[in-house]
């Protein structure tokens, strides 16, 4: 863990412009114009529909996350089923589920008879 955090001081209404053109630039820079490339090479390349800039983003943010995924020496997106319960395992969950609905329908009839209880209390 470093010991000396790095903070990005914005001072007024300046500093306030300034970071708000630099992330314009960046997001024009990095997310814009790759998806305005990636519309131009998929309207001209392909016989398929044409596509629009948004939809340009969205195959370059594909591109992007299919690269990572692949560039990575692990997997990371597994499937699998869970392990199933054993015979006592499944009696032990529901044993507990029936107490709980025990407790939970005498809180409700407790409950029930409270507000019945409130009621006659009021009418009298």
């Amino acid at each position: 863990m470093k010991k000396r955090a790095r903070i990005i001081q914005i001072n007024g209404f300046k500093g306030l412009i300034i970071t708000l053109f630099i992330v314009t630039c960046l997001a024009a820079g990095f997310i814009a114009f790759p998806g305005f490339v990636a519309m131009n090479i998929w309207n001209s390349v392909s016989n398929l529909p044409m596509i629009n800039l948004y939809q340009g983003v969205l195959l370059w943010m594909i591109v992007v996350i299919s690269v990572y995924i692949m560039s990575k020496r692990r997997i990371v997106i597994s499937f699998g089923a869970p392990p199933e319960l054993n015979e006592e395992e499944l009696k032990t969950v529901m044993e507990r589920i029936k107490k709980h609905n025990e407790i939970v329908n005498e809180l409700k009839q407790n409950n029930i008879e409270d507000s019945q209880n409130d009621k006659n209390n009021v009418l009298k």
